[in-house]
Parts: C-alpha cells; sequence; structure tokens
C-alpha cells in the first residue's frame, strides 16, 4: 500500500512535469523519454551498494562469531577466516532456477531466472517501454493531464473497473468540451493514449509474469537491463528521427536540462515503484491505485494553476475514488485467503509428518 501512494504522488508529479516541458520549449518527446528510461540504470548502482552493505554486514558477524569462538576455547584462541564472496559473485548468485515439487500433484515447479534470460527478456520489453512512453509523451501535449492519466491508466477487474470506467466516462465527456480551446488536438491525443494505455497493460502484465516474486536483485537488474538496451537502440532512432525531421534534435539550454533531469528522477521513482509493485503483486492492485492520479492531477491543477472545479466531472472523480477503495479490498481479501490456503497446506503437510514419524 505504501509503495502506490508513493507511486501515486510521483507519477503525478511526473505526468505535470512532462506536459509543462512538451508543451514549453523544448519539442523532443523521444530525447525526453530516453533521459527518463536511462537513469533507470541507477537502479543498478542501488543495488550494488546494497550486496556491498550485505557483504560488509556478513564479514563483521563472521569475525564476531569466531572472535567469540576463539575466547571460548573452541576455535584454539585463533580466528577462522572464511572465505566470502566478491561482489560479482555475490550478484551471480542471485540468479538461479530453484526446483520445488507440489506435493498436491507432485508436477515440478521452477521458480527463479537466470541472468542470460533475464537481459533476452528485457530487449522486447525495453522497445515496448519506450514505444508506449514515447506515445504517451506526444498526446500528454495534446489534451488535459487528467483526462489523459484517466485514459492511460485502465485496469481489468469486474466489479471496480465497471465503476472506473464510469468515473473514466464522466471525466471524458466534461473535460474534453471544456478544453477545445486549449487543446485543439484532444481527440487526437487521446486516441494515442489509449494506444498507450494498450501497450501499457501489456507491459505490466509481462512484467509481472516474467518477475514476479523475483528478489531484489532481479528487480534492480530488469530495470539496469531496461536502461542498457534503450542506450544501444536509442541513439540510432535518435539520428533517424533527426534526419527525417519527424522530431529534430535540438541541445536543451541549461535550465531545461536542469527541468529534464528533474523529471527524469521522478520518472525513476515512478518506474522503480511500479516495478516493484508489480513484483509483489497483481498489475490489477497496481493500476488501481495508480487510477489515484486523476484526483491528484485534479488538485494540483486546482492548487496550482488555479482552475476552476468542474463540478460535473466530481461524480466521476468520486466513482474513481469508489473503485480504487474496492480494488483495495478486494486485492486485500485475495491476499488473506492465499496466506489462509498456504498455512492449511502447511499445517497438513506437518499431520502428515508427525503420522508416518509415529508410524
Amino acid at each position: 500500500m505504501t509503495i502506490i501512494n508513493n507511486d501515486n504522488i510521483s507519477l503525478a508529479t511526473s505526468a505535470k512535469l512532462s506536459q509543462f516541458i512538451v508543451s514549453g520549449d523544448y519539442k523532443g518527446p523521444f530525447t525526453i523519454i530516453g533521459l527518463k528510461t536511462k537513469i533507470l540504470s541507477f537502479s543498478l548502482v542501488i543495488e550494488f551498494i546494497l550486496l556491498k552493505i550485505e557483504l560488509i554486514k556478513e564479514r563483521k558477524d563472521g569475525l564476531k562469531i569466531n572472535f567469540d569462538d576463539s575466547i571460548s576455547g573452541s576455535c584454539n584462541y585463533e580466528l577462522n577466516y572464511t572465505k566470502q564472496d566478491t561482489l560479482f559473485q555475490r550478484f551471480q548468485s542471485k540468479f538461479k532456477i530453484e526446483h520445488t515439487i507440489n506435493p498436491e500433484n507432485g508436477e515440478t515447479i521452477n521458480t527463479g531466472i537466470t541472468l542470460k534470460k533475464l537481459f533476452i527478456i528485457s530487449i522486447p520489453m525495453s522497445i515496448l517501454f519506450v514505444a508506449l512512453n514515447w506515445i504517451w509523451m506526444l498526446a500528454i501535449s495534446m489534451t488535459e493531464v487528467s483526462i489523459s492519466t484517466a485514459l492511460y491508466l485502465k485496469i481489468l477487474k469486474t466489479i471496480s473497473v465497471i465503476i472506473f470506467m464510469g468515473g473514466i466516462v464522466g471525466i471524458a465527456i466534461t473535460t474534453v468540451g471544456t478544453s477545445k480551446g486549449e487543446y485543439p488536438h484532444a481527440i487526437k491525443g487521446e486516441i494515442l493514449m489509449i494506444i498507450s494505455a494498450a501497450m501499457w497493460g501489456l507491459y505490466e502484465v509481462l512484467t509481472s509474469k516474467f518477475i514476479g516474486d523475483a528478489n531484489r536483485t532481479i528487480v534492480h537488474t530488469y530495470m539496469g537491463l531496461i536502461a542498457f538496451v534503450n542506450l544501444i537502440l536509442g541513439i540510432p532512432v535518435i539520428v533517424i528521427l533527426n534526419v527525417t525531421n519527424f522530431e529534430p534534435f535540438s541541445v536543451p539550454s541549461i535550465s531545461v536540462f536542469g527541468m529534464l533531469l528533474l523529471n527524469a528522477f521522478v520518472g525513476f521513482s515512478v518506474n522503480y515503484l511500479i516495478n516493484w509493485g508489480l513484483s509483489v503483486t497483481s498489475p490489477l492492485f497496481v493500476r488501481s491505485g495508480e487510477l489515484m492520479v486523476i484526483v491528484a492531477t485534479l488538485l494540483f491543477d486546482i492548487i496550482i494553476k488555479h482552475m476552476k472545479l468542474p463540478l460535473l466531472a466530481l461524480p466521476g472523480y468520486s466513482l474513481i475514488v469508489i473503485g480504487f477503495i474496492l480494488s483495495v479490498y478486494i486485492e486485500s481479501r485475495d491476499i488473506k485467503q492465499q496466506q489462509e490456503k498456504e498455512k492449511e497446506k502447511q499445517k497438513n503437510n506437518n499431520g502428515e509428518t508427525e503420522s508416518l514419524l509415529n508410524y
């Protein structure tokens, strides 16, 4: 839940910053997205720092244990040093396939992923990630952030999806009608946003499938590999866009570059939290939480831009809040039921073990 709340704040900020930049002096959506994606490489830096801290802590704990043993006489008063993994060895050890047997049907269950397979997966996922964000960046300059976010963040569950979609339709009807002057290409922007939404839904489902229940190292490496693939493939794309004059490349001013960096790091926090959310819960729960960004962007417009409160859109915003609360309840109930099933299974396994021992 904390991940979702922090993601809402970051995503609302990123959406507003992105619209401000791309609608202002710098018309380079692909360059902006490219920079935001490359910043994901910091996830690998974070991982190696955490692994180093882990190794230092293990070394200190090991020395303390050996020192205590030497004092007690169990080690003949000599410190017993054990060989410790190097940083890269510890990193590699996080990527392995584990085989377990399902006690219900006897089938072998394979969990985990190898570094090679993760790299192969990251290539198409990076292309998909950059493409959907580029389309989103093109669309965000053509329509209101609140309605674009509503179209962008759709979900896939029965009751809550109906409530959410009711809210989105209500906002769309009122917002499109009142923003034709400021956004003459609003319809085109919303079509692009729908395309981006479909691609984003595919990205989240595939990410959850590939790295669901993954450890910290795998999640961090996955994000870092997406940044690496973008670095390799993004440069020729920028050249092609510049040569064809579809998106001429220009060096931003110092002030604009500062805004680009700020937006990139905010975007990094968004994607960092989203990928973590997808590794510990369902895509539905992440999506439903992010729909609350629609309400956050409305508050931003009212407080910062002094926009008048669209009274006709209030029912739509209210439905989104109700749908979010319902989705939280559904997800929490599913998690609780899953935990109860696991406890019951463990209890049955322990009972069978005791019976065999008594026999």
